[in-house]
């Protein structure tokens, strides 16, 4: 007699995976390895037992799970985590199909790794017994089982989550060498995360040789950096023409105001680079870049200048490098030069535990799942809607790359259409409304010259900020009470070191402002506000840091009276916007004076300078619209 067993499969270390990064490129790709593993292990499970699967959910699976060695613009990243729902005489039956399906993702994993080794054969000198020692240990893959023999789903769910946990915390992996007969003793760790030695044998003072110079480009091998095998995979596997980079992101605005003429001549310039291999095509995103499908890493001025001061350059490398120069210094005469800052935005479903909790039979499960995968394959779509491109979409995550003018747009796109995309089965399920899914934003701004792993961080610093009020909240005592979750949290960094933290909460009532529509959430519409009032000019750059020293250096008994306190807020903030000027030297309008007064009156002029702040960031298209503010 059969058993029915639920089943659990989890796949890692994500760490390694996607966060141990140094380029855009080794996040980019770090993804896309862990969806293509876990995809073939849900196609074992699938082609073991038809519509097995519960998570991920596939209207095709048996097409869906294929194995694709050219990430597509419109595929909803798969999950590390998988759960199906099996059948079988025995556990040995049962083990047999896990430890099958757990091959599967260690085999494409392995394909994928020695598919990039081939492009560097016999061009970059290996250590091949790390090779393959290493490339036995890149995954972690565990599974867990349960049986439901009472047919109680609900019950079983729990079990397997307790099983799996207990499977996770007994880790296998291999010792480090740790003497002169260990293999990989002596050798340089990966520059991305240190945990495995560098398999690229070969020393510093060889890589200026000219027969080292083109492959060593195309890993993007910096100086001094070493990588692993999971390292050079991530720089090798895949097309590297479908990732964009974060600095084409950052220019992008920027290039949207450049003529037809001015983008000839730009793409004339960097084509000349990339025949070179001092540049790199940019053709994914459905061709969103197509008017300048490069990577953009040059348009930069220090990035250009430390380039054309390297070592091993020809002269024809040299030539076409002061020709992009050129070009470039004739536009910006008159449109200025792009601005080094973009957006990383990371973002996850708030209480998908309750809405779990409430499935009670495999096929509810799968419902969640269906809408779930309904909202993951919208994602990208929406993200290049605002000229951003996702990295990650699956399930309930999202991990994108966003330019600075539209990241908060794609915040309210993406929440708006979670919140869409779980309402129907949230009803289903029983969920009350106040209990429902929902998605918090995290919107990080960074410097395209700051270390990826920092701007990681600062990422899920912003998700933290937007889920929980546990992180100390960037407003004063006057900023109306916030629930956790449901909320947009947004960091700035600055690449001098300083950073400023903003957050509100997609559900916060608005208060009356008359001369603007009103909507749920009066933080989102007031940064509205005054993100469209700096791209049209009609604040200056400076006023915002300006209200919120005024702030700062009232008396502390102002504070200790609060009734005094705001009369004497709203009196300073009077004088300061008579003497404001825009840009063009005039006063500034009489709706933006009224909404700054209000805004002051509900949260006081330090607070209110932050967000002003925040919103300068997040409307500038070209270095000069921070005013020398970066």
């Amino acid at each position: 007699m059969n058993t029915h067993y639920l089943v659990s499969i989890t796949i890692g270390p994500v760490q390694s995976l996607i966060g141990a990064a140094r380029r855009t490129r080794d996040l980019w790709c770090g993804s896309w390895l862990l969806a293509e593993v876990a995809k073939a292990a849900a196609l074992s499970l699938h082609q073991q037992q038809n519509n097995c699967l519960i998570f991920p959910y596939f209207e095709n699976p048996s097409q869906a799970l294929l194995p694709n060695n050219h990430p597509q613009d419109n595929d909803a990243n798969i999950a590390n985590v998988l759960r199906a729902e099996l059948s079988f005489n025995t556990e040995q039956e049962l083990t047999a199909v896990l430890e099958k399906a757990k091959l599967a993702a260690l085999q494409r994993m392995s394909d994928l790794a020695n598919e990039a080794k081939n492009l560097i054969q016999n061009k970059l000198p290996l250590h091949e017994n790390l090779w393959q020692l290493q490339l036995n240990d890149i995954l972690e893959v565990s599974y867990a089982w349960v049986a439901n023999s009472q047919n109680n789903y609900a019950q079983s769910s729990i079990k397997i989550s307790k099983a799996m946990a207990a499977r996770k915390a007994t880790r296998n992996f291999l010792p480090a060498a740790t003497s002169a007969n260990g293999e990989g003793f002596g050798i340089p760790k990966s520059s991305l995360d240190g945990a495995r030695e560098s398999v690229i044998n070969l020393k510093h003072s060889d890589r200026e040789k000219g027969r080292y110079q083109s492959i060593l480009r195309r890993i993007g091998l910096a100086d001094k950096e070493e990588l692993d095998v999971l390292g050079l995979t991530k720089r090798l596997a895949g097309d590297a023409e479908q990732f964009t980079a974060y600095s084409r992101i950052a220019a992008d605005a920027w290039l949207e105001t450049l003529s037809s003429d001015e983008l000839f001549q730009l793409n004339e310039a960097y084509e000349g680079l990339v025949v070179l291999d001092l540049a790199t095509r940019v053709q994914g995103n459905k061709a969103a870049y197509a008017n300048f499908p490069y990577d953009g890493q040059l348009l930069f001025e220090s990035r250009l200048s430390n380039l054309m001061a390297s070592k091993g350059l020809v002269d024809e490398d040299l030539f076409a490098l002061k020709k992009l120069h050129a070009v470039l210094h004739s536009i910006a005469k008159h449109k200025g030069h792009p601005i080094p800052y973009a957006v990383i935005l990371q973002a996850d479903g708030d209480r998908m535990g309750v809405l779990l909790s409430k499935a009670t039979t495999s096929q509810q499960s799968r419902d969640v799942s269906k809408a779930l995968h309904g909202f993951a394959s919208q994602v990208r779509s929406l993200v290049r809607s605002v000229r951003g491109h996702a990295i990650y979409s699956g399930g309930d995550d999202v991990l994108a790359l966003v330019p600075l003018n539209r990241a908060i747009e794609c915040a309210n796109l993406l929440a708006n259409e979670f919140v869409k995309a779980m309402s129907l089965v949230s009803a289903q399920l029983g969920v009350e409304p106040k209990d429902r899914a929902s998605l918090s934003v995290g919107i990080a701004v960074g410097h395209i010259l700051q270390p990826l792993g920092r701007l990681r961080q600062r990422a899920s610093h912003a998700e933290n900020l937007a889920k929980s009020s546990d992180i100390q909240s960037p407003q004063n005592d006057l900023w109306p009470l916030q629930t956790t979750r449901n909320a947009l949290g947004i960091t700035v960094g600055v690449r001098s070191g300083s950073e400023l933290d903003w957050r509100c909460n997609w559900a916060e009532q608005a208060s009356d402002i008359s001369q603007y529509q009103a909507t749920n959430c009066v933080g989102f519409q007031y940064l509205t506000i005054w993100n469209d009032a700096y791209t049209n000019k009609e604040i200056s750059s400076k006023f915002g840091y300006e209200i919120r020293e005024v702030g700062k250096r009232l008396p502390k008994q102002i504070f200790e009276n609060k009734s005094l306190h705001k009369g004497v807020q709203i009196s300073e903030l009077n004088r300061q916007l008579a003497l404001a000027r825009t840009s063009k030297g005039e006063k500034f309008s009489d709706s933006i004076k009224k909404a700054l007064v209000t805004r002051a009156n509900e949260m006081g002029l330090e607070a209110l300078g932050n967000e002003l702040v925040v919103a300068r960031w997040l409307s500038a298209k070209t270095a000069s619209d921070l005013g020398g503010l970066e």
